[in-house]
């Protein structure tokens, strides 16, 4: 039976070329890029005055609601047309879209464009992830499952500089070149990536499960997700306009910082694991409030090399918060109910992303100014309150919040 079980996971790890294994993880290369051409944020509103920062900022943001709606509508997009189908057409979409604002000079345009953008990767987001669960198995599945978080990272990261590179050289219309890369990946995912033949379950049994065990912790862990994600989704829509505004660098060199952010992202989802093991329950709240510090020290930063410094520390906690969240789920659902605990989860993030430009537009209007660095500052503040009541739950009210 041993030597049996043995062949058999050869066979299976035979029956996928490397070709095919990098086609459908280049996929995710896609998924992180919608905040890349951020730095741009600053050029945006010198094209198009008259509207305000936060409605500017909604350039950068818009693609999250349209992921949302169709993070939704992709399970049953993809029964019609079956799920490799519906990934060669998310990535045809987000290309499309994604490169439009190369001729677009209106800012209504520009919001529909980046609509049409996040609706090409609302088709693909949950098909990443799950495709790796159809194909394959065991550790190998969850080998892959860590890559392909290293790819999302890692395109990121490339896609950050290939724009702020094109933007500094070519202008803010050309920075929009980047979402190119949609198009070869959809060629290398149609040449090499098969037809998944898994049955999935009926949409009513779902929705039946979903009535009768999702947890109503559920609930609590996605606003969590929602509110941290606006302070850090603010971070970096507002970094360009936090080093001009101060004069304390370039618009040039504000983007080079967001390029080279999500290398420390990375970074954080590769201790993760090491710092879940030795601080397990009391990693959430220490997190969010180093974070909390983190974006302080962003809004008294008086040198570039202090704003980059609390910006790559930004970028490397909110993968461990998030991580620790999307971790948690196995903990609050039912295994049956696993993926639907993670799509709410994952909606929850896109709420906070797409909500980040009103909720701290909303705070400027509050106090009456246009200053980037205030909105660092009340982010730091709340989030150092949050993990503060975290840290008090588990050491005084018994774990009823920040759980293992």
């Amino acid at each position: 039976m041993a030597n049996f079980r043995l062949r058999s996971k050869v066979k299976n790890k035979s029956k996928y070329p490397l070709m095919m294994r990098f086609s459908l993880l280049s996929v995710s290369l896609v998924l992180a890029s919608s905040l890349s051409v951020s730095a741009a944020v600053p050029e945006w509103q010198r094209a198009f005055p008259g509207h305000s920062y936060a409605a500017i900022e909604l350039i950068a943001t818009m693609p999250s609601l349209a992921v949302i709606i169709f993070l939704l509508l992709s399970g049953w997009i993809a029964k019609q047309l079956s799920p490799k189908k519906t990934v060669i057409l998310g990535l045809i979409i987000s290309g499309l879209f994604g490169i439009l604002p190369l001729i677009v000079t209106n800012y209504y345009l520009m919001l529909l464009s980046r609509f049409g953008f996040g609706v090409g990767l609302g088709l693909i987001n949950g098909l990443a992830v799950s495709l790796i669960g159809t194909f394959f198995a065991g550790d190998e599945k969850n080998i892959l499952m860590g890559i392909r978080s290293g790819f999302e990272m890692f395109g990121d990261a490339v896609c950050a500089y290939i724009a702020g590179a094109l933007l500094v050289d070519y202008g803010w219309h050309s920075s929009f070149l980047v979402y190119g890369l949609a198009f070869p990946v959809a060629i290398l995912f149609y040449l090499y990536v098969p037809e998944p033949t898994t049955p999935t379950s009926t949409p009513t049994a779902v929705k039946k499960e979903r009535r009768r065990r999702l947890n109503p912790d559920v609930l609590f862990w996605t606003i969590l997700l929602a509110v941290y994600q606006i302070t850090y989704v603010g971070a970096t829509v507002r970094l360009a306009e936090f080093i001009e505004d101060s004069k304390i660098g370039s618009v040039q060199q504000a983007a080079m910082i967001i390029s080279i952010a999500p290398f420390f992202g990375l970074m954080g989802g590769i201790i993760f694991g090491r710092a879940l093991q030795y601080l397990r329950k009391y990693l959430l709240p220490l997190a969010i409030i180093a974070s909390g510090v983190s974006q302080i020290i962003v809004s008294f930063a008086h040198s570039f090399f202090t704003a980059a410094f609390g910006m790559f520390l930004v970028t490397m906690l909110d993968t461990i918060v998030v991580s620790y969240i999307l971790n948690i789920a196995t903990e609050i659902s039912e295994p049956q109910n696993l993926n639907v605990v993670t799509s709410i989860l994952l909606i929850g993030s896109n709420c906070g992303i797409f909500l980040a430009p009103v909720a701290l537009g909303s705070v400027n209007n509050l106090f009456n100014t246009n200053s980037p660095g205030l909105s660092f500052l009340i982010s730091g503040i709340g989030l150092l309150l949050i993990g503060g009541i975290g840290i008090y739950d588990l050491r005084f009210i018994g774990h009823r919040i920040f759980r293992d």
